[in-house]
């Protein structure tokens, strides 16, 4: 099945990035050789889907709005999810910074999103998968 090949690729490069973290402080993770993450196809869907939803982030309430790349990126830090306000919010586990806050993104799209800030953070438009 193609979601399956897809989670056991992202949860594999999830624990490689990981242990090279974990190895080491002061180096990045050797990315080079993961496919990019692509912003149109890969992670502006999950924005869309799970936080720009009526009353959350679609602008009609108050906070970030996570509609578009312009907006998006104003929650990151190209090179740095850890820095960036948007993954700590989807990364974190208790209280009101915990986003989504009833429905959690699943590993897979947390990793995706993480890989596309490491990444620098592109506006990209790639052709379907």
């Amino acid at each position: 099945m193609k979601t399956d090949k897809s989670l056991l690729f992202l949860s594999a490069v999830f624990l490689i990035v990981s242990a090279t973290w974990f190895i080491s402080c002061t180096h990045k993770a050797d990315l080079s050789n993961i496919p990019e993450v692509c912003f149109e196809r890969d992670v502006l869907p999950i924005f869309l889907n799970s936080c720009a939803t009526t009353g959350c982030h679609d602008g009609t309430g108050e906070g970030m709005i996570l509609t578009d790349y312009n907006n998006i990126l104003r929650g990151v830090i190209p090179g740095n999810p850890n820095s960036s306000r948007i993954y700590r919010a989807i990364t974190t586990t208790t209280g009101e910074n915990k986003m989504p806050p009833l429905q959690p993104l699943t590993l897979e799209n947390r990793v995706k999103i993480r890989l596309w800030i490491e990444q620098g953070a592109p506006d990209s438009s790639c052709p379907p998968q």
